[in-house]
């Protein structure tokens, strides 16, 4: 180590260029594990089969400035992934410096705090790792017991948001049950790296005194979680409808579901119970978001692998059942209990400590990220934000009507979003949804202003907050489109000039897009098409052909989908479009009730 130190002193530039300074310090760095595809040579399936991609969600995010679709944004974006996973550190290494805003010599921290719990535990690491785990995770999610619906369906009255007020349950009487798990300090999708092995689920128990009447997200003896409960992963298949379960990259195909979280986001999670008929306390609801690596399934394949010579597994010892002892992290928690009616008992709860106006737009974002099932009751929580006075409800509501088609509704969300001054909204969010609307209204010009102002345009706001929306590509596909269906409008030869000046300006909007992302499937098919229309044919087959290559091959997933649904009711049942996770599940793990408890049927 001397001789190395030595060697380093006498010649810095050679280290630099093999350590491959500045670029490691690059969020770009990362992307070469982090944005991945998987090659034919691989897979035996297609050239090009994208992987694992945590750039570009941080790429697109609010958190690395360059994003103008984002729920939030930080005061300041965070350029690179080193600002978070790489804390400074003091350290008298010769290699140490005095970075900006520290007075002591400092080095970046090389444990990649919040990643792998698993590896180090096994290696007798477990208290020094775990203690640095969740000292960088606290505060980097946290789950809301948000609202109960009566009835125990998605159109029961709604109580909301829960605390102060929290109303009376009925024994008897079947309820619905809203939480909120939102992702604050992320910069990227939630959960990151391995998300077919990351096990992060949510744990949720309901009690009455010392009964336990509701449970989900609880382990068998062995260690498994109840494959019932609601996880925040991605449950990948082979081409065979087989869940991906031991690594084997080679044979990813499609995901039966995607219950990843984006930075700046939320995920409502539906939980259905049903009060036994007879009840002498109080209603406690107890919610924990649970992180663990590696999930049961794993381990168990892991452990049964192992050779009569090889290092046991946190114990295991060959030939016994598998116990999946690895370390459960508590990255969020929230509980509250509710008064039942005819039960004499004082009820107190803490009031959160969230604005009410923000409570209202995460559940609002989770039931909008859902999808169609739940967009009317997204619309009714935006609108309660704009009671709120906040902009943020007509901007999302904005988002809603969009998806809908109601375009003309969302560009009055839009107008009225813009008149807010304390806080007024973000420019270039506003000026998205409001080039979307021009857009859908054939306003071609106005649209094509929208997107350059986000592009091209400068403010001190963005120079003060390092925000830089030149990167966002999905602004430059869409106004490449736009100037491509400008030029379309143009059927007459006096003007073709024009037609051709917007073609050209087309194409360079789509190449910038390349630099961003030389595998974006749209920008190489507008390409395509416009070399088509120039008659330059070689350029036209090469980005034909790119696009061929780079296009998910959504008809061939089909059949693999259809054999998972039907191998695996739990992760099926996981991936419906409205689900609502059964508290009182005959059989789920930590669930002992009375005969007398009056289950719910829902998932039975």
């Amino acid at each position: 180590q001397w001789i190395n130190f030595q060697l380093v002193k006498a010649k810095p530039t050679f280290h630099k260029k093999t350590f491959l300074k500045p670029f490691h310090a690059s969020a770009e760095f990362c992307s070469t594990c982090h944005k991945v595809h998987l090659p034919k040579a691989l897979t035996a399936y297609k050239d090009f089969l994208r992987g694992q991609n945590h750039y570009d969600a941080w790429l697109l995010s609010g958190v690395s400035g360059h994003g103008v679709a984002s729920f939030y944004y930080p005061p300041t974006a965070q350029t690179n992934c080193n600002g978070c996973h790489m804390k400074l550190q003091e350290s008298d290494d010769f290699g140490a410096k005095l970075f900006a805003g520290s007075d002591k010599l400092s080095i970046h921290n090389h444990m990649f705090a919040s990643g792998n719990t698993g590896v180090p535990a096994m290696n007798g690491f477990l208290d020094k790792v775990i203690e640095a785990h969740q000292e960088f995770l606290d505060g980097a999610l946290r789950v809301d017991v948000f609202g109960i619906k009566a009835g125990g369906t998605i159109e029961g009255e709604f109580h909301a948001p829960l605390r102060p007020d929290v109303p009376t349950l009925e024994p008897g009487k079947p309820y619905l049950l809203e939480t909120v798990i939102r992702t604050l300090k992320l910069g990227h999708l939630f959960t990151q790296g391995t998300v077919d092995s990351n096990e992060v689920w949510m744990d949720v128990t309901l009690k009455s005194g010392d009964k336990i009447i509701g449970r989900s997200g609880g382990m068998d003896e062995r260690g498994e979680v109840d494959r019932w409960s609601h996880f925040v992963n991605v449950f990948m298949l082979d081409r065979k409808g087989n869940r991906i379960n031991r690594r084997n990259a080679q044979d990813i195909f499609t995901p039966l579901y995607n219950h990843q979280i984006p930075p700046g986001a939320g995920q409502v999670v539906h939980y259905g119970f049903t009060l036994p008929e007879e009840m002498s306390e109080p209603l406690t609801v107890e919610v924990k978001l649970q992180y663990r690596k590696f999930d049961y399934e794993y381990m168990n394949i892991v452990a049964q692998q192992l050779k009569p010579n090889d290092n046991p597994i946190a114990g295991y010892e060959r030939g016994t059942p598998y116990v999946n002892e690895l370390p459960v992290v508590t990255l969020a928690e929230d509980s509250i209990t509710f008064p039942i009616r005819g039960v004499d008992a004082k009820v107190e709860n803490a009031d959160r400590e969230i604005p009410v106006w923000q409570r209202w737009n995460d559940y609002g974002i989770g039931l909008f990220l859902e999808g169609k099932a739940e967009l009317k009751q997204a619309e009714q929580a935006f609108l309660k934000v704009e009671e709120l006075n906040r902009y943020d409800g007509p901007l999302n509501l904005a988002r809603v009507l969009l998806r809908e088609g109601r375009v003309d509704e969302a560009g009055e969300a839009l107008n009225r979003a813009s008149k807010y001054t304390d806080p007024a909204p973000p420019e270039w969010t506003l000026s998205w949804f409001s080039g979307l609307v021009s857009r859908e209204q054939l306003h071609l010009e106005e649209a094509e202003k929208n997107f350059k102002n986000i592009l091209y345009g400068d403010s001190e706001e963005r120079r003060s907050r390092f925000f830089d929306f030149s990167r966002d590509y999905n602004v430059r596909n869409t106004l490449g489109l736009t100037l491509f269906d400008r030029a379309k409008q143009i059927r007459t030869e006096d003007r073709e000039i024009e037609r051709i000046a917007l073609l050209e300006e087309a194409i360079s909007e789509f190449q910038n897009a390349l630099k961003e992302d030389s595998e974006n499937a749209t920008a190489h098919y507008n390409l395509s098409l416009i070399y088509g229309e120039l008659k330059q044919p070689e350029q036209e087959k090469l980005h034909r052909e790119l696009h061929e290559k780079y296009k998910p091959d959504d008809t061939a997933q089909g059949e693999a989908v259809r054999i998972a649904r039907e191998k695996y009711p739990a992760a099926n049942h996981a991936a419906e479009s409205l689900v609502i996770y059964d508290l009182q599940r005959p059989g789920a793990p930590g669930l002992k009730m009375n005969a007398s408890a009056k289950l719910s049927s829902k998932n039975e």
